[in-house]
């Protein structure tokens, strides 16, 4: 991931002459999933503060969970102003307190907005490093610090980020920590309690433990990505799957050079009028899971919407997914999806 290196421009350095000011997000008619176990309509795209964002500040020794960094206010800013309603956080991506300031500045109703956030369990990585857990009692400490720092009374939903639990990681079992989770979802602290980073066996076994069953798992998924086994599992389950990474298979430096979609992508992107970014937004939107997207520029935010104004044939949805089902790549996480069964 490249270094954000956007300047400021006059009209958003207007933005930071007085912490008061307000913005009016654009109107945007966004469609909505609804999760099924509590029947809360959730907004179908969601912008992301993970991503280059938290490398901005992991790589900057001066920037931390508790330093506020203006260039990601602005981006949060900039995205609501574009219209997103629907931001995606974490206590491992560090940008928790930019989430509250740009809340704070904003001036956006509340009510009108969808906040996911993240429990920091620990990893570890898939070259065996270990990075112990930022709230090693569980994601109950996790939230309340979270909520405070984002100036918030609740989030509408919390995930575990990670099935990394042992003493090496943090304090607590999987087990306990989703009994955490249920409490704070009893005491209203987030309406909706999920996973990350789950694959189907590792989510049978919590279903088993759970007396309120997870509600969303965020994966890795994308055309290169397209995670069979898993779907089928949440869809039997009533488990709504999000997708990070979703734009994957448009970086030759994830993916490699000459891979099968590409004269795929072109071609559909010719015929729709659209963007490779929108052409595989709309997809993973069309198969019924939800996206996560993120950029630096306005410009980018605003035309993501456009995921909703064109529908795939179904020749063509098909088309991609039997293409991409031909050529498998992972990014993160191997260490659970491949190897873990």
């Amino acid at each position: 991931m490249e270094y954000i290196k956007d300047l400021l421009l006059p009209l958003k350095n207007s933005f930071f002459s007085n912490r008061s000011s307000k913005i009016i997000p654009a109107m945007r008619n966004i469609p909505t999933f609804t999760l099924p176990h509590t029947g809360d309509k959730i907004p179908a795209v969601a912008f992301g503060s993970g991503s280059k964002h938290r490398l901005r500040k992991w790589s900057d020794p001066k920037l931390s969970k508790d330093t506020v960094d203006e260039t990601i206010v602005r981006i949060i800013m900039d995205a609501l102003k574009a219209g997103f309603n629907h931001l995606d956080t974490a206590e491992s991506y560090l940008t928790r307190i930019e989430i509250g300031e740009a809340l704070k500045r904003s001036g956006v109703d509340r009510s009108k907005l969808w906040i996911t956030d993240k429990y920091n369990q620990g990893w570890i990585l898939d070259d065996g490093q270990v990075l112990r857990s930022g709230s090693p009692s569980g994601p109950y400490e996790s939230l309340k610090k979270g909520l405070k720092m984002m100036g918030l009374k609740y989030v509408d939903l919390f995930l575990i980020h990670g099935p990394y639990f042992n003493p090496q990681t943090c304090d607590i079992t999987l087990e306990e920590a989703w009994k955490q989770m249920e409490r704070i979802q009893k005491e209203g602290l987030a309406r909706n309690i999920g996973v990350s980073n789950f694959n189907a066996s590792r989510l049978r076994k919590l279903y088993e433990i759970a007396d309120v069953k997870p509600q969303v798992d965020q994966v890795e998924y994308h055309l290169y990505e397209q995670e069979p086994d898993l779907i089928e599992f949440c869809k039997d389950h009533d488990i709504f799957v999000e997708a990070y990474t979703p734009l994957t298979p448009m970086f030759a430096s994830k993916v490699g050079e000459n891979r099968p979609l590409n004269p795929i992508i072109d071609k559909l992107c010719h015929k729709y009028h659209v963007e490779p970014n929108q052409l595989l937004l709309r997809w993973v939107y069309q198969s019924g899971v939800l996206p996560i997207t993120t950029s630096s520029k306005l410009s980018r935010m605003t035309e993501t919407f456009k995921i909703f104004d064109f529908e795939l044939e179904k020749t063509d949805f098909d088309l991609l997914q039997k293409v991409g089902k031909s050529f498998h790549y992972r990014h993160y996480f191997r260490n659970i999806f491949e190897n873990d069964h």
